[in-house]
């Protein structure tokens, strides 16, 4: 069964956690994982470690990424004056559209997770003081903007990073 809005926002949650925390992200595969009683796919399909890992192999190859590195910039003077939430998503919006062009076959919705997931690694990695301040502005961000499409996919698992 395919999780309703607010499992989704749990899940985001608990990706963009192991995403934005100040350690590597170790996924060690699906024998690793406790075996539970649950009905074969319940929740099945979701592991929050390995899609974190696949946001954060995202992030780490686009670091070098002028489009993100001026994002960064524009983001911390906007940041400065206060509005954390409003300088991420401003920022984010304007490093997706200067990305969709490197990326035409990418839909939107996908376009726009992944701009976001690496715009917050780059902010708490450059900007480590700022690594607590900017995990609500994302999720809030991703459950506005991304949310009932996670939901419309049958939640995280069922996305294909």
């Amino acid at each position: 069964m395919a999780p309703n809005q607010k499992a989704v926002e749990l899940q985001t949650e608990e990706i963009f956690s192991h995403l934005l925390e100040d350690k590597p992200i170790v996924y060690q595969g699906p024998f690793s994982a406790v075996e539970t009683d649950s009905p074969a796919g319940s929740d099945d399909e979701f592991n929050a470690v390995l899609i974190a890992a696949k946001l954060k192999a995202i992030a780490d190859s686009l670091n070098d990424n002028v489009v993100f590195k001026e994002a960064l910039e524009e983001f911390k003077i906007e940041a400065a004056k206060g509005a954390i939430e409003a300088a991420f998503s401003h920022t984010v919006k304007n490093a997706c559209r200067a990305q969709a062009s490197q990326c035409p076959g990418l839909s939107p919705e996908l376009q726009l997770l992944k701009t976001t997931a690496t715009f917050a690694c780059l902010v708490a990695n450059s900007c480590p003081s700022l690594r607590g301040t900017i995990f609500g502005p994302t999720i809030a961000f991703i459950n506005r903007n991304l949310g009932d499409w996670i939901t419309q996919q049958g939640g995280w698992g069922r996305i294909n990073i």
